[in-house]
Parts: structure tokens; C-alpha cells; sequence
């Protein structure tokens, strides 16, 4: 009885172990060491994420759903907007690509 004690105090151990270091690797902001450059980039991350998302309930308004090209476009749109300067969203124009 005393051995299986060691083996599940052990198990435990363990468990909680990778736990802990799992959680410390997965959270990116325990590496951050300046706040202004990261509070910029998450406001503007999260800015450019408001953008997209009402850029495709827009496209999807009347259908129900954004088409491919409509996706595509509410992307560039939003994330590169120096190479799309003749690009217009919400067509309804699907190229199948």
C-alpha cells in the first residue's frame, strides 16, 4: 500500500509539473518586456479584427454567407491596404479561385 502512495504522490507531481510549465510557455505575455510596443500592436491587431469582421457581415449581409473573392477582398482590405487600391468589397462576384 505504501508503494502505490510514492507512485500517485509521483503522478501527481508530474502532472502538475507539466501543467505549470505548459501554461508559462502558451502565455506570450510573460515574455513581454516592453508594454507600450505591445499595447500598440494589440490595439491595432485588434482594430484591423473589428475592421475585417465588419467588412465580411457587410458582404454576407443579403446572402447569408461572404463568398470566397468577398473574403479575399475584405482581407486585403483590411491587412494589406497599399495593394488593393482598385478593389471594391461586397460584389457578390465570385471568381472561383
Amino acid at each position: 500500500m505504501n508503494r502505490k502512495k510514492v507512485i500517485s504522490i509521483a503522478a501527481i507531481v508530474a502532472i502538475s509539473a507539466v501543467f505549470v510549465t505548459s501554461s508559462a510557455l502558451a502565455n506570450p505575455t510573460l515574455a513581454q518586456t516592453s508594454k507600450s510596443k505591445g499595447d500598440n500592436a494589440s490595439s491595432s491587431a485588434s482594430k484591423d479584427y473589428k475592421d475585417f469582421q465588419k467588412c465580411l457581415s457587410s458582404a454576407e449581409d443579403t446572402k447569408g454567407y461572404a463568398t470566397k473573392q468577398e473574403i479575399k477582398d475584405c482581407f486585403n482590405q483590411t491587412y494589406n491596404p497599399t495593394s488593393n487600391a482598385g478593389t471594391t468589397t461586397g460584389t457578390g462576384a465570385a471568381t472561383g479561385q
